[in-house]
């Protein structure tokens, strides 16, 4: 990856970089707690985390939108060499997230999102508006209406994707719909799919189903495929499906078919679950090991990941 420069952040609490943005990513960033039959850690996490982690492994030009508060250390974000023109740091408490995960699959969740509680439009810059791809990390339906609103309204052409989340899913399904509908691609697991569309009609729009250990299916106008997992032990689940989809967003922008992309991203996704947190050093490696297999031969402004 060729070095980006990155600076503190200015008088506004904006940190500023050299980064012009093929994919952003928005997304919270702070510190999440994993508990799960294997033990409990608390790392940097959220949707924005680790879907930079991987989409910036694998692509250069990743831009990440987030809002951090003072106690979020930003070399975490600067040794991912994205592009940090959109990251805010402000006064407070950056978001924490608890996810326990239950040996029969349940799943309990909580968070206090601290100075990221609600979005801030001001953070996403101007040359942003320009990418080809803009991805919604998992979040309150309500961040990701006002975000696809603002998109929308400042004429913002990128394929706009969106990440579904369980709990978010079980309370709020209507939002939910809603803003699947607003968007070009969608990414939710079988469970979110059946509380959403179960007796409905198939989004209009292309989608990549997830299947936790069965691995992920891509669902589009006259074209279905499933990419099997590999078998793997399964030690910390969280934070999956945001590798996968940075990984697969990146791969895209690159110019990789969508099959092969969606193969390369359940490898790392199956990786990511074999550890705590979205940086250990099993998806690291495999993340290293595809950008190495794919070399420079791919270049950015391929067609959308819809086709």
């Amino acid at each position: 990856m060729r070095h980006r420069e990155s600076r503190p952040a200015d008088s506004s609490g904006q940190v500023t970089s050299s980064c012009s943005a093929t994919l952003v990513l928005v997304g919270h960033v702070g510190f999440a707690t994993d508990q799960t039959a294997s033990g409990s850690v608390t790392s940097p996490g959220g949707s924005g985390f680790a879907a930079a982690y991987a989409a910036a492994a694998l692509l250069d030009g990743v831009g990440l939108v987030a809002q951090v508060g003072q106690d979020f250390d930003l070399n975490a974000l600067r040794h991912l060499r994205i592009g940090m023109d959109g990251v805010a740091v402000l006064p407070g408490f950056s978001a924490r997230f608890r996810i326990e995960q239950a040996a029969d699959g349940g799943l309990s969740f909580s968070s206090d999102l601290g100075v990221a509680a609600e979005p801030s439009f001001t953070s996403f810059p101007a040359s942003y508006l320009q990418a080809r791809y803009v991805h919604l990390g998992s979040a309150p339906p309500r961040q990701q209406l006002a975000w696809l609103e603002f998109l929308r309204a400042q004429g913002c052409q990128a394929v706009v994707s969106v990440d579904m989340f369980e709990p978010f899913v079980a309370a709020e399904p209507e939002a939910c719909r809603e803003a699947c509908a607003r968007a070009d691609f969608i990414f939710l697991n079988q469970a979110e799919y059946q509380g959403l569309y179960d007796g409905r009609s198939h989004p209009p729009v292309p989608v990549i189903r997830k299947h936790g250990p069965g691995g992920a299916e891509y669902l589009a106008d006259g074209i279905s495929f499933r990419i099997p997992a590999p078998a793997v032990g399964e030690v910390d689940s969280i934070g999956a499906g945001e590798i996968l989809a940075g990984a697969f967003l990146a791969l895209r922008a690159r110019g990789l078919a969508v099959e092969r992309a969606l193969a390369y991203s359940v490898a790392a996704a199956a990786r990511s679950v074999t550890e705590f947190g979205v940086a250990g050093p099993q998806v690291t490696g495999e993340l290293k090991r595809i950008r190495a297999e794919l070399g420079s031969s791919l270049v950015p402004g391929a067609s959308p990941p819809s086709r």
